[in-house]
């Protein structure tokens, strides 16, 4: 009998410990599929792209960039969905962008599809959600752009006084020479 009794409290204890995973796997199969439901909807990799100070609002953050932005990079690295992770992404994307640089100008003119002032080059990033996120790095260069090619931006400052001043000049001599013909009448 004491046998028995040693037998039935050993599949007693199988019984429970196989209850006990099977609850147990049940719960932790659920994160899973809650882990897999989230990456696979934040399943960005790391990407990068410059954005001219006219295509975002500095002071509202998050509001998206407007257009298409100037140079873009995806890296295919998957970093954290957390703080580190979105600093990993973009000081990867700082280095990866440094390589532009000597030739920002030609490159920023020939893809963006308008003419520019004086606006600075940001970096912006993505990692896990499809939002860009700026990262206030600017390499502290204005860009100037006309017809999809660079300029200096003194001459092209000099162009828009000089058509500025002839605009005013048209519309003041314009406006007296109606004037005279209305005085004719």
């Amino acid at each position: 009998m004491h046998i028995s009794t040693k037998s039935c409290s050993i599949l007693a204890i199988f019984t429970v410990a196989a209850l006990l995973r099977s609850v147990t796997s049940a719960k932790y199969s659920r994160f899973r599929l809650a882990d897999v439901q989230r990456s696979s909807t934040n399943n960005v990799p790391c990407t990068c792209a410059i954005f001219l100070t006219g295509q975002f609002n500095r002071f509202n953050r998050t509001e998206q960039p407007k257009g298409n932005p100037g140079i873009q990079l995806e890296l295919m690295q998957h970093y954290p969905c957390t703080a580190s992770g979105n600093k990993q992404c973009s000081n990867k994307c700082l280095d990866s962008i440094v390589k532009h640089l000597p030739n920002s100008q030609n490159v920023i003119c020939a893809t963006i599809d308008r003419d520019c002032f004086r606006e600075r080059a940001y970096l912006f990033y993505q990692n896990c959600a499809p939002r860009w996120v700026n990262s206030n790095i600017s390499a502290g260069k204005e860009f100037c752009c006309q017809n999809d090619t660079p300029m200096r931006c003194s001459l092209m400052a000099e162009l828009i006084r000089q058509s500025l001043r002839e605009n005013n000049a048209n519309n003041t001599t314009g406006t007296s020479s109606e004037e005279q013909n209305v005085s004719n009448r």
